[in-house]
């Protein structure tokens, strides 16, 4: 089916999706980098923790971050296939929000206090109101 007319939000939201996603791929590629500027930014607990997480999280951590990413240009193209990409976005970031809330020693909240888990929460309520965006787009036709 061929996509209808691009819709007047389209393209600031498109625009907000990728702003959000490229600064989550600075901060994967920052961390994984070990960057000492970007990382003296944290306390020494929250620097830990990330440097703790087994390769299976950070590749959860991996998956979302690029692949929202690349589902936010996806987005900016009016490509079904942001959907996918998004919903694997918003699934890693509320996974990750969960993990570091209960499972990791130290949690979220020893290493970053609430304000850590706030940010984790309020980052997954961001890329699920994306995905929900997207694919309502997609069950109006705009996205081909």
């Amino acid at each position: 089916m061929t996509p209808s007319k691009t819709p007047w939000h389209h393209f600031p939201v498109a625009a907000l999706t990728l702003l959000f996603y490229a600064l989550a791929a600075l901060e994967y590629a920052l961390t994984k980098l070990g960057v000492s500027v970007w990382l003296g930014l944290f306390p020494a607990e929250l620097a830990d923790l990330v440097a703790g997480l087994s390769p299976w999280v950070s590749a959860i951590w991996a998956i979302g971050t690029w692949g929202g990413l690349v589902g936010a240009w996806l987005l900016w193209k009016r490509n079904r296939w942001s959907v996918l990409l998004l919903l694997a976005g918003a699934a890693s970031l509320a996974f990750l929000t969960v993990w570091t809330s209960l499972f990791t020693r130290p949690t979220i909240f020893g290493a970053a206090g609430f304000m850590g888990f706030y940010v984790m929460a309020g980052s997954t309520a961001i890329a699920a109101l994306i995905y929900i965006y997207a694919r309502w787009e997609r069950t109006e036709h705009a996205l081909a």
